[in-house]
């Protein structure tokens, strides 16, 4: 539920926000359409200048990066790490020590399994005659035999 003094804020914050805008937009509507105006044609400019900048940078046959270069930039790059000594050594590093990460993970995981076996053994409840219920049965059966007395004292 909404109180009724948010409701009455957000009214008066309304009328007041549309009272102001009424009072600024007619007092200085024709500044406000010349800026306006004035910011469109510039940023119409603008945009021209620099679709002009980017059509000339795209026709410009020395700008363009050819395919084969590129290709070959990139073979280059990937025959240097394959050939390179240190980057070999450690991913054979990390192939290493992922192994051994995986065996401990599963000799944990199997050390986990065996002990949760092992506790669901213990968790075991067993019920007999001598639980709990049956100490309760037994106690409702000598109430029965031997009813509470009431006792007032001085003999009211």
């Amino acid at each position: 539920m909404v109180k009724k003094s948010s409701v009455f804020f957000a009214i008066t914050a309304g009328v007041a926000a549309y009272a102001v805008t009424k009072k600024v937009l007619s007092s200085d509507q024709s500044k406000v359409k010349a800026k306006l105006q004035e910011f469109k044609e510039e940023s119409a400019e603008t945009g021209v200048r620099y679709y002009n900048y980017a059509r000339d940078f795209f026709n410009d046959e020395a700008a363009k990066p050819s395919f084969d270069g590129l290709k070959n930039k990139v073979v280059e790059t990937a025959s240097d790490l394959k050939n390179n000594e240190k980057i070999n050594q450690a991913f054979s590093s990390l192939k290493s020590a992922t192994a051994d990460l995986r065996s401990e993970l599963a000799a944990q995981k199997e050390a986990a399994n065996a002990a949760d076996e092992e506790e669901t053994a213990e968790d075991e409840i067993i019920i007999d005659g001598r639980s709990a219920f049956g100490q309760a049965k037994a106690a409702a059966d000598f109430e029965e035999d031997h009813p509470t007395e009431t006792f007032f004292p001085h003999g009211e």
